[in-house]
This record gives structure tokens, sequence and C-alpha cells, in this order.
């Protein structure tokens, strides 16, 4: 008897043990709780990973555009350069003899050329980098009679010639860029003859 009754109690734990194991079962898989976390959980990601997305999409056209002004600011940072080494070299050829600009003719544009020992002028065009143009123009200075101004050559005032200095424009193009088209102005005059 008491073999029948350890039985019939461990048959009881067994019931009791699957009884409670269902009910487990049923109220997670059928608990509209359980189902509504785990939808949320699978939208939060859809939309975690979209805002990732834009972010990204975003960084990336950001960088593309910097990029692409980044080497446009190259060329102009390039023209710069060959402006204002246009205006030295000028001022070096001026220093070796006058007679360098004076000889030149006035209103001409004339290229700027390294001839292995110093630099020379020709109307010979050619081209820097295989992308820049560089040239300088050399023109007459009236001075204003009175006062010594510089003016115009259709300026009213009473002018004379001043031999002595030359207005000087260096001009860069360039044929990779179209719109870039730069120069500087300036004078220069006859310090050591």
């Amino acid at each position: 008897m008491s073999n029948t009754k350890s039985l019939i109690s461990k048959m009881k734990n067994i019931k009791l043990f699957n009884t409670k194991k269902l009910s487990v079962i049923r109220s997670s898989i059928f608990d509209s709780r359980y189902f509504f976390t785990r939808g949320v959980s699978l939208v939060e990601v859809i939309v975690g990973t979209s805002l990732i997305m834009l972010s990204l999409t975003g960084l990336i056209g950001a960088y593309s555009f910097y990029l692409k002004a980044g080497l446009q600011n190259t060329d102009h940072l390039k023209s710069v350069f060959l402006l204002q080494e246009g205006v030295e070299t000028v001022t070096l050829m001026r220093d070796d003899s006058w007679s360098n600009l004076s000889s030149l003719t006035s209103g001409t544009w004339y290229y700027l050329s390294w001839n292995g020992s110093k630099w020379v002028s020709t109307t010979t065009e050619s081209v820097i980098d295989g992308t820049f143009k560089r040239a300088v123009k050399l023109e007459d200075v009236y001075r204003k009679n009175s006062g010594q101004d510089i003016v115009n050559v259709s300026a009213p005032d009473p002018k004379t010639l001043d031999g002595n200095t030359k207005k000087v424009t260096v001009r860069v193009t360039a044929s990779s860029t179209p719109l870039l088209d730069k120069q500087v102005v300036t004078y220069l005059t006859n310090l050591f003859e």
C-alpha cells in the first residue's frame, strides 16, 4: 500500500507540474502584452535603422559636397599663388634691369618663362600645370602736372607721361575651371637706374 500511495503522490506531482507548465505556456502565448512587447521592439529596430541610414546618407552627401568644394578651392589657391608669383617675377625683371620692362610694348599681353637662370617675357603662350595660363600686361603711366597723381590717359587734366613708372596687370585663367579668371594690378617704378 505504501508503494501505491507513493505512486499516486508521484502522479499528482507530475500532473500538478504539467498543469503549471501548461498554464505558464498558455498565459505567455495568449497574453496580448506578450505580442505587443515583441512588436514594439521590432518597430523600434526598423525606426532606429532608418534613422541611422538617413544620417549616414546625409553625412556622405555632406562629405561629397565638401570634397568637391575643396578641390575647386585648390584651383583658386593655385591661381592666387600664380598671381603673386607673376608680380614677384616682374619685380625681379625690373630689379635686373629697367629696360626689361621699358622695352616691352605697352598694352600687349606677355607670358613669363624661366630660361634656366632668370625670368624672361615672351609672346608665346605657356600653360602651367596643364591647366593655368598666366599673362602680364604693362601699360604707360600718366601723372597730373599739378600734384603728380596718377591719372588715366583719357583724363581731361593736363598730364605728362612718366617713363619711370609702369602699370602692371597680371592675369591667371584656368581651362579646367571656366569661371576662374583672376587678375591683380600694381605699379612698378624704376628704383635702381
